[in-house]
């Protein structure tokens, strides 16, 4: 009767296996499958349908871009020219200063904010995308980036 053996091996992201079939009469090794997992700078979050999906989506498409300070894109991005750029494609025109767009949104309490709408920190801001997180031009080091949202308050503007 043969007896099949599988060992797994993983190392830096690698996983390799190698399967051995033994039976009495012979030996089969089958050559070992690796596999690389790379890391996802995706988010899991479905972008909403609407002016609210070309918000979102023209965010996320940003991402990984630099942080630059005064800039709106298409090579850079502030964090109000981010969210300027973003809606600037549904036609809805802010100004290139956080607190600013915040004084023309809408508030929306906690727990009804929906993808799209504006998060405003003191000198910040940033489009959320849903489940708790975001998308912002962070800092010159991070730059454009998904993240997890840290408070604020929302604003509506679609």
């Amino acid at each position: 009767m043969p007896v099949k053996t599988t060992q797994k091996k993983t190392t830096q992201n690698k996983t390799t296996t190698r399967t051995t079939t033994k039976s009495p009469s012979k030996n089969t090794t089958k050559s070992p499958s690796k596999s690389t997992t790379k890391k996802s700078t995706t988010t899991s979050v479905a972008p909403p349908s609407g002016a609210a999906g070309t918000v979102v989506n023209f965010a996320l498409a940003q991402v990984g871009k630099p942080y630059v300070y005064a800039k709106a894109g298409p090579e850079a991005y502030d964090c109000s020219g981010l969210v300027m750029a973003a809606y600037a494609r549904v036609g809805i025109k802010l100004p290139h200063q956080s607190e600013q767009i915040a004084a023309r949104g809408r508030q929306v309490p906690s727990g009804q904010w929906m993808p799209g709408d504006v998060i405003h920190l003191p000198g910040h801001v940033a489009i959320y995308i849903g489940n708790g997180k975001m998308v912002e031009a962070a800092n010159p080091s991070a730059g454009v980036r998904v993240a997890p949202v840290r408070g604020g308050t929302a604003y509506r503007f679609l």
